[in-house]
């Protein structure tokens, strides 16, 4: 019978890979912090790894958990920010409607890390009243009277 035993944790392991040798994937990567790294392409995760040391190499490891519930929140959110690298601008979106767009240089980030905003900003939007007000500061008096009437909750 141990020819049909199953080792659940190698399968876990082989499932949901939670390492990768650095050498293999460090094109695909990019650095969030000192240590702490994420896929580009979203590929494997779009959660957080940390490189670490080992006897033999370095190795990114996840440094989250499994959690289903978590990704279903991020997906409910009703802000969106869409990029334009051309045009160098943040589009936001609330509810599938297009507000505003504002250039990287208006908001002081850098080209390089819009990426990163991208990613924050939609929560920050949804948690933060007074970074909403700031947002629709940058609209004309009818386009946000309009707005608000249509979205009574952003005020």
């Amino acid at each position: 019978m141990s020819k049909f035993s199953l080792d659940y944790q190698q399968l876990e392991n082989t499932l949901l890979k939670k390492a990768y040798p650095l050498d293999e994937v460090k094109e695909r990567i990019e650095r969030v912090a000192f240590d702490v790294v994420r896929f580009k392409d979203g590929d494997e995760s779009s959660n957080l790894w940390q490189i670490q040391e080992a006897d033999d190499g370095s190795y990114i490891v996840a440094i989250y958990e499994e959690n289903p519930v978590e990704t279903t929140k991020t997906a409910s959110l009703p802000w969106e920010v869409l990029v334009s690298t051309a045009s160098k601008t943040l589009h936001f979106f609330y509810k599938g409607e297009a507000i505003t767009k504002i250039a990287f240089s208006q908001l002081g980030i850098p080209s390089d890390e819009v990426g990163l905003a991208q990613r924050y900003l939609p929560r920050s939007l949804a948690e933060n009243k007074n970074l909403v007000a700031a947002l629709l500061s940058n609209l004309d008096h009818h386009s946000k009277a309009q707005l608000l009437a249509k979205y009574p909750e952003l005020q």
